[in-house]
Protein backbone atom coordinates (compact mmCIF):
# COMPACT_ATOMS: atom_id res chain seq x y z
CA UNK A 1 0.00 0.00 0.00
CA UNK A 2 3.00 2.51 0.33
CA UNK A 3 3.69 2.52 -3.03
CA UNK A 4 0.02 2.97 -3.97
CA UNK A 5 0.34 5.97 -1.83
CA UNK A 6 3.70 6.90 -3.12
CA UNK A 7 1.72 7.52 -6.68
CA UNK A 8 -0.97 8.95 -5.42
CA UNK A 9 1.59 12.00 -3.51
CA UNK A 10 3.36 12.00 -6.58
CA UNK A 11 -0.59 13.30 -8.55
CA UNK A 12 -0.63 16.01 -6.29
CA UNK A 13 3.56 16.97 -6.39
CA UNK A 14 3.08 16.84 -10.03
CA UNK A 15 0.21 19.33 -10.17
CA UNK A 16 2.67 21.74 -8.37
CA UNK A 17 5.07 21.93 -11.58
CA UNK A 18 2.40 21.25 -14.15
CA UNK A 19 3.09 17.60 -15.30
CA UNK A 20 -0.01 15.82 -14.29
CA UNK A 21 -0.65 14.77 -18.11
CA UNK A 22 3.21 12.89 -17.51
CA UNK A 23 1.71 10.88 -14.45
CA UNK A 24 -1.24 10.53 -15.86
CA UNK A 25 0.61 8.75 -19.30
CA UNK A 26 2.32 6.54 -16.66
CA UNK A 27 -0.29 5.78 -14.11
CA UNK A 28 -3.27 5.41 -15.65
CA UNK A 29 -4.95 2.03 -16.19
CA UNK A 30 -5.98 1.72 -19.90
CA UNK A 31 -9.51 1.80 -18.96
CA UNK A 32 -9.64 3.94 -15.83
CA UNK A 33 -11.98 6.79 -15.06
CA UNK A 34 -12.44 9.71 -12.61
CA UNK A 35 -15.50 10.95 -11.11
CA UNK A 36 -16.21 14.66 -10.45
CA UNK A 37 -19.32 16.36 -9.75
CA UNK A 38 -21.54 16.40 -12.88
CA UNK A 39 -18.73 14.32 -14.78
CA UNK A 40 -17.18 11.29 -15.28
CA UNK A 41 -13.58 11.44 -17.32
CA UNK A 42 -11.89 8.39 -19.02
CA UNK A 43 -8.18 8.32 -19.82
CA UNK A 44 -8.37 10.41 -23.12
CA UNK A 45 -10.09 13.66 -21.47
CA UNK A 46 -8.21 13.19 -18.65
CA UNK A 47 -4.98 13.43 -20.54
CA UNK A 48 -6.76 16.15 -22.65
CA UNK A 49 -7.68 18.70 -19.64
CA UNK A 50 -4.17 18.87 -18.42
CA UNK A 51 -2.33 19.71 -21.12
CA UNK A 52 -2.84 23.44 -20.66
CA UNK A 53 -4.08 23.47 -16.89
CA UNK A 54 -2.45 26.06 -14.75
CA UNK A 55 -0.09 24.52 -11.55
CA UNK A 56 -1.66 24.83 -7.86
CA UNK A 57 1.00 26.06 -5.17
CA UNK A 58 0.77 23.40 -2.27
CA UNK A 59 -2.06 20.96 -1.39
CA UNK A 60 -1.57 19.04 2.03
CA UNK A 61 -3.77 15.74 2.43
CA UNK A 62 -4.95 14.18 5.62
CA UNK A 63 -7.28 11.73 7.03
CA UNK A 64 -5.79 9.03 5.17
CA UNK A 65 -7.39 5.62 5.51
CA UNK A 66 -6.71 2.42 3.32
CA UNK A 67 -8.14 -0.92 2.65
CA UNK A 68 -6.38 -4.20 0.67
CA UNK A 69 -8.81 -5.46 -1.10
CA UNK A 70 -7.11 -8.17 -2.41
CA UNK A 71 -3.67 -8.66 -2.71
CA UNK A 72 -4.07 -6.52 -6.49
CA UNK A 73 -6.28 -4.08 -5.42
CA UNK A 74 -6.04 -1.08 -2.71
CA UNK A 75 -8.30 1.68 -1.72
CA UNK A 76 -6.77 4.71 -0.99
CA UNK A 77 -9.13 7.72 0.69
CA UNK A 78 -8.00 11.17 1.69
CA UNK A 79 -9.32 14.97 2.66
CA UNK A 80 -7.38 16.96 -0.12
CA UNK A 81 -6.69 20.94 0.77
CA UNK A 82 -4.90 22.56 -2.52
CA UNK A 83 -4.34 26.34 -3.46
CA UNK A 84 -3.74 27.50 -6.72
CA UNK A 85 -0.44 29.32 -7.99
CA UNK A 86 -2.31 32.79 -8.22
CA UNK A 87 -4.33 31.91 -5.01
CA UNK A 88 -7.69 31.76 -6.72
CA UNK A 89 -9.14 30.06 -3.99
CA UNK A 90 -9.25 26.43 -2.36
CA UNK A 91 -10.12 23.45 -3.39
CA UNK A 92 -10.64 20.79 -0.83
CA UNK A 93 -12.40 17.28 -1.11
CA UNK A 94 -12.58 13.80 -0.02
CA UNK A 95 -10.75 11.89 -2.62
CA UNK A 96 -11.08 8.22 -2.95
CA UNK A 97 -8.87 6.52 -5.73
CA UNK A 98 -8.26 2.76 -6.52
CA UNK A 99 -5.48 1.43 -7.60
CA UNK A 100 -4.73 -2.34 -8.99
CA UNK A 101 -1.72 -4.22 -9.26
CA UNK A 102 -0.71 -4.98 -13.02
CA UNK A 103 2.89 -4.77 -13.39
CA UNK A 104 2.95 -2.05 -10.54
CA UNK A 105 0.23 0.07 -9.24
CA UNK A 106 -1.74 1.58 -11.80
CA UNK A 107 -4.72 3.92 -10.88
CA UNK A 108 -7.90 2.34 -11.91
CA UNK A 109 -10.51 4.99 -10.47
CA UNK A 110 -10.81 8.25 -8.30
CA UNK A 111 -13.58 10.29 -6.96
CA UNK A 112 -13.59 13.94 -6.03
CA UNK A 113 -16.47 14.60 -3.32
CA UNK A 114 -15.47 18.21 -2.89
CA UNK A 115 -16.46 20.35 0.51
CA UNK A 116 -18.48 23.04 -0.70
CA UNK A 117 -18.63 24.88 3.05
CA UNK A 118 -14.56 24.78 2.23
CA UNK A 119 -14.28 25.48 -1.66
CA UNK A 120 -13.67 29.27 -2.89
CA UNK A 121 -13.66 30.39 -6.62
CA UNK A 122 -15.51 27.58 -8.04
CA UNK A 123 -12.30 25.77 -8.30
CA UNK A 124 -11.92 22.35 -9.58
CA UNK A 125 -9.17 19.48 -9.62
CA UNK A 126 -9.31 16.09 -11.53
Amino acid sequence: MDQAWELEEQFWTAGTTGDVENYYAHVLAADAFVVVPGRVLVREDLMRQWADRRPWSSFELSDRRDALVNGETVVLSYRVRATTADAEGEYVARVSSVYTWVTGWVLAFRQHTPDPDENTAGMTLH
